[in-house]
């Protein structure tokens, strides 16, 4: 979310039941989960004589160098859930978070008058396990009777402060609000996945932790279960594709491969989605859009503005109930094929929602490019497929290049030309024939689109 000031450095308990079962599915722990019972016996006042031990082999499993000192602090679940609101509040903006939901439910991604500020407190009071914060290099953990469980926490969070110390030498942990949504969800892909590698293989070391994972099973996940699919999808992303992405770079070059990357950031979830077009530098096409004045008259302001990336656009297509896309158990991440194929050949896109003076009315404008007319078209189809879905209505026109529905309520506009896909949605037809046609006469992408 673009809202965010820095990455939400948090590890979520829903992500890493993928790495047990991973481990049990291999028949990495052999007889661990026998140990686990008496391991678990451990007092946290152990645990914490443990944690400088930890954190060392963590820094030598990352090849990273130790760090002196970590500023930790072991946390229960009801203190956790009361810092919850402060942590968000230093996370989001509450007048952009309301300006993106507004933007969002306009896509159709989640629902009109959702609060993403309490939505988040909410999902991660629920999901959170540990947080690391690049401001303070303040490090909170979940302490909750389990000390192996937590002696896992602790590791992952290790690695965020080593990325901290030893790869962001510009600051880029603690600032990213001059990136558009599509980075920041890459760049935390990168950070998230490379804790994740790093502390599982922390827990290669020490199998007999993975017992621990097993009761984690039976956590419960009311929130993330009647989240808007598209929240669930993005806070799952940079744990289970970041994982991939990051283990793309190990066989390429080692942790050396990963900590070049932190001077090279993927560019998109696009390149974290096809770890490929990262490796041969396929950057995305940088998209403008046109000032919603010239193109609508005086008094029409942005509301939001931003990258939406391939990832966002596969989730809408893919017009999921609240809680689907995702396994509640591993945390996969499930996009049908169909949506996944339409959305593939991304190579850039924009998208803004405008009001006028008095706030009564709203219009939408979304502009993509696409690797090829093919994906551009395949695009196209897709997108008129959800919208007669959404609104209940069906888009036509001369050419199904060039289509529009109108509805009561809606008036959109859907225009295939070449490499690039216009849609626009405004109360009525006239507005939306205007804004369409800002948006052909916007700067031409740059570069232009198709692979590099």
């Amino acid at each position: 979310m673009k809202s965010r000031r820095k990455p939400l450095l948090a590890l979520l308990r829903t992500s890493f039941l993928t790495i047990a079962l991973a481990f049990i599915a291999c028949g990495a722990i052999g007889g661990a989960l026998a140990q686990d019972e008496d391991a678990d016996a451990t007092p946290k006042v152990e645990l914490e004589a443990n944690l400088d031990r930890i954190a060392r082999e963590t820094a030598e499993l990352r090849e990273l160098p130790p760090l002196a000192e970590i500023d930790d602090v072991l946390v229960s679940q009801d203190e956790l859930l009361a810092m919850m609101p402060e942590l968000i509040a230093e996370e989001m903006d509450p007048a952009d978070a309301v300006a993106q939901s507004r933007s969002l439910a306009a896509l159709g991604l989640i629902p009109a008058g959702t609060d993403l500020v309490d939505l988040t407190v909410r999902l991660m009071g629920e999901q959170a396990a540990g947080f690391y914060d690049p401001l303070t290099d303040e490090m909170l953990v979940l302490f909750d009777d389990n000390p192996n469980l937590t002696e896992y926490f602790y590791s992952h969070e290790v690695i965020h402060a080593l990325q901290d110390a030893h790869l962001d030498p510009d600051d880029l942990m603690e600032d990213l609000t001059a990136l558009n949504g599509d980075q920041i969800l890459a760049a935390t892909a990168l950070y998230e996945g490379d804790a994740v590698a790093g502390s599982a293989a922390y827990l290669e070391r020490h199998p007999a932790l993975v017992g621990a994972f097993l009761r984690e099973v039976q956590h419960d996940s009311p929130v993330m279960d009647e989240a808007p699919a598209s929240v669930g999808i993005e806070l799952l992303f940079p744990y289970t594709s970041g994982a991939a992405f990051v283990d793309r770079l190990l066989g390429e070059g080692g942790w050396d491969a990963v900590d070049a990357a932190y001077a090279d950031m993927p560019a998109s979830t696009e390149q974290i989605l096809h770890p490929l077009k990262y490796l041969e530098r396929d950057e995305p096409s940088l998209v403008a859009l046109p000032d919603p004045t010239t193109a609508l008259g005086a008094g029409w302001r942005v509301v939001d503005e931003d990258t939406l990336g391939e990832l966002q656009t596969s989730a809408l297509l893919a017009d999921f109930e609240p809680g689907e896309g995702f396994n509640g158990i591993t945390g996969d991440i499930a996009l049908p094929e169909s949506a996944r194929n339409a959305a593939a050949g991304w190579d850039g896109d924009r998208f803004a929602l405008w009001e006028d003076g008095d706030g009564e009315r709203e219009a939408l404008v979304w502009r993509s490019v696409w690797d090829t007319p093919q994906d551009a078209r395949a695009f196209s189809r897709a997108l008129a497929q959800f919208g007669n879905g959404r609104w209940n209505g069906f888009f036509n026109g001369e050419s199904p290049d060039d289509v529009a529905l109108v509805t009561p309520e809606i008036a959109a506009r859907i225009l295939l030309d070449g490499q690039q896909v216009f849609y626009v949605q405004a109360p009525d037809l006239t507005l939306a024939d205007a804004a369409l046609t800002a948006l052909q006469t916007a700067p031409l992408p740059d570069p232009a689109p198709g692979p590099d």
